[in-house]
């Protein structure tokens, strides 16, 4: 599901860390972590709400889908037990489908279908 450039794993973040900052980009693993959750649902969320403009980013310990229009908060995804960085670390791939899940079950009435 998700693009290429976006990784699902740890190893993953490894790497695209260690080719941001040889490009002397500064990041950490924690923020490539992070980022790659946000742009994994953001991603979902734009395949299957077209003409639905949405923004999906981190508000506490949980990710948050914002209408860009109005700013209003359509729904939160509370973290995993141990919070998304220790999820990630532990079980990527577990966590982007559990994430995929339940953005497909939050937005049942507004995915489109192909």
């Amino acid at each position: 599901m998700a693009s290429v450039s976006i990784p699902e794993d740890l190893a993953q973040a490894e790497q695209r860390a260690k080719e941001l900052q040889s490009r002397h980009i500064e990041t950490t693993v924690d923020a490539v972590i992070q980022q790659a959750i946000t742009d994994y649902v953001q991603e979902i969320l734009m395949e299957g709400l077209e003409g639905s403009y949405v923004t999906t980013h981190f508000a506490d310990d949980q990710l948050t889908i914002t209408e860009d229009a109005t700013g209003k908060v359509l729904t939160t995804i509370p973290a995993p037990a141990g919070g998304f960085q220790a999820a990630f670390r532990s079980q990527g791939r577990m966590l982007m489908q559990n994430l995929a899940n339940k953005v497909q079950e939050k937005f049942r009435d507004r995915i489109i279908r192909g």
